[in-house]
């Protein structure tokens, strides 16, 4: 399988193993149904210190993550840290798995998402990830939990005491890496990456006027597609304003080659769709661009000719999503925009972090053969409660009634679920479910990925979100500004604890799995694919954040 490394990409994300897609079992709720509580101290009988401020907490937080930081980085090593009183079991299995291990393959994180705080004691509850590879040659992964008490001296200064528990994911294990870093073979010597693609978006912000549409927060998708016919799938990459798209044709030799083919357009482009608009069996090419969706014909040879433009309402286009809604034969388009024209409205009051209705007006395109479209929002249905900040969208037959349904990914709250019905007119309308059948999924909706996970045969979803270490602890605090709020507090944590599995447990009826696949940092997009090859969709999370020359990502 030939893989085009995500660092093509002018992009601010960064890939991470399916490992770390994994949530760490909680060992709060392990002690829960045992009846204790970890972060409980029955000596010194623990509580939440109202007097203790937000910035005192975080403070403590921010000096324990530090040193529990490097106690992870000697359990990769293999030493058992001796700060251990009581829990030595759990850390000394896993010290004891990476004895002997490569130490440049060492990697470990530990991150405070949780502190319970006292006048005088304070626990922090930790994230911990472990990566090396093992003294037997093998890649090894490890993610888990870790439970430590503090004393707070007179003066304020912090002293770890004990780590108070530990409980650890079973180690994942591999002979060879899933991924290699491919960029310099496959395309390190061509003049486009050379030139172009191996800086950075602050490299091009110094170089293009600010008028072109560049700037920090710029968002550019890319396309997979093969246009000429060999099997091979060829890669386009959209850019910010002013700096020019880029095809690149796949070789046989696994490399790519920049070729003209007349779609390196300079307008800001956020996303792009290789998809058969005029049903001749090859791969056209559909941009979202401030001035529309713009259309291109694959006339063959490696040649691309421009057949038209439609005319958006909103300029702040972010997604495409093609499919065949009313089974005529021709594909229709929906594009989502997320703030839309409303951005300036001085009257503007919709917005709320949690519930935001003030997005732009996502538009259904109906496709009616020979490259001609129709627009089709109102008339279908989609129309209602179009006014969120919508980020991503993807078709799915979820209800298995043959037709495809349609999933909304929405940042600033509630997601929706169209379901596709035929009216009695035969025309198509849409009705929003997702409260109904549970997938609203109410947080910072980034992406979406229809999987049968389980293989019982019904269709279930997986939400990208936002994941914070700060926001999880904020929330947490008793001077977060709703926490006597308990619906709306409950509503905010949400909007940190990360991305969402949806299982389709019965026909129309999703339940949310807690704990299983949450843990994909600050997520952008998700995919359902089997991985390894072994008949089980694994999940693919493309995350992080703006770090610039920083070496550490959120």
């Amino acid at each position: 399988m030939n893989i085009l490394n995500t660092r093509l990409v002018s992009c601010l994300c960064y890939c991470f193993s399916a490992a770390a897609l994994l949530s760490v079992i909680s060992c709060r709720k392990a002690h829960e149904r045992n009846g204790t509580d970890p972060l409980e101290d029955k000596e010194e009988q623990i509580t939440k210190q109202t007097s203790t401020s937000l910035g005192e907490s975080e403070r403590r937080a921010g000096i324990a993550e530090t040193s529990l930081k490097k106690i992870a980085a000697g359990i990769v090593a293999g030493h058992v840290p001796p700060e251990m009183k009581g829990v030595t079991e759990p850390i000394v299995q896993v010290a004891g798995k990476f004895t002997g291990s490569d130490p440049a393959s060492r990697h470990s994180e530990a991150h405070v998402f949780k502190i319970t705080n006292g006048e005088k004691i304070f626990v922090a509850l930790a994230r911990i990830e472990l990566k090396a590879k093992l003294a037997n040659g093998r890649l090894c992964s490890v993610v888990g939990q870790l439970a430590s008490k503090w004393v707070v001296g007179d003066n304020g200064s912090l002293l770890l005491q004990s780590l108070k528990e530990a409980a650890f994911l079973p180690p994942v294990e591999s002979p060879v890496a899933w991924f290699e870093e491919q960029t310099g073979k496959v395309i390190g010597n061509e003049p486009a990456f050379l030139h172009h693609l191996s800086h950075g978006i602050d490299h091009w912000l110094t170089r293009v006027e600010a008028a072109h549409g560049i700037d920090a927060f710029i968002r550019n998708g890319m396309a997979l597609g093969d246009i000429d016919g060999d099997n091979r799938d060829d890669v386009y990459i959209c850019q910010p304003g002013g700096l020019p798209n880029r095809l690149f044709l796949h070789q046989k030799d696994g490399r790519v080659k920049e070729i003209d083919a007349g779609v390196g357009i300079l307008d800001h482009t956020s996303a792009a769709l290789f998809v058969d608009i005029d049903n001749d069996n090859d791969q056209d090419l559909v941009l979202a661009t401030p001035a529309g969706i713009s259309l291109f014909e694959n006339e063959g040879s490696l040649n691309f000719a421009a057949r038209g433009v439609l005319r958006t309402n909103s300029a702040d286009c972010h997604a495409l999503a093609a499919a065949d809604y009313n089974l005529d034969g021709n594909l229709d388009l929906y594009i989502t925009f997320a703030l839309g024209d409303r951005l300036g409205d001085e009257n503007n009051d919709r917005f709320l972090f949690h519930d935001a209705q003030d997005g732009g007006a996502n538009q259904l395109f109906r496709g009616d053969g020979d490259w001609s479209f129709t627009e089709a929002t109102e008339s279908t249905g989609l129309h209602k409660g179009n006014n969120r900040h919508s980020l991503a969208a993807t078709w799915h037959d979820f209800d298995l009634d043959g037709d495809p349904d349609l999933y909304v990914a929405n940042d600033y709250g509630a997601n929706q679920l169209y379901r596709n019905d035929a009216a009695e007119d035969g025309k198509r309308i849409f009705t929003e479910v997702a409260t109904m059948v549970g997938v609203e999924d109410k947080a910072a909706g980034m992406s979406a990925s229809w999987g049968d996970f389980n293989r019982d045969g019904r269709p279930d979803l997986y939400v990208g979100n936002m994941y914070s270490n700060a926001g999880s602890r904020i929330t947490s605090h008793p001077d977060f500004p709703v926490a006597n709020n308990a619906g709306l507090l409950a509503v905010y944590s949400r909007f940190a604890k990360g991305n969402t599995l949806l299982s389709q447990t019965k026909p129309n009826q999703f339940i949310e799995l807690t704990d299983t696949a949450t843990m994909g940092r600050w997520a952008w997009s998700s995919l359902f694919a089997d991985l390894d090859n072994d008949g089980w969709q694994d999940l693919f999370v493309a995350n992080g954040y703006i770090t610039a020359t920083q070496p550490e990502d959120l």
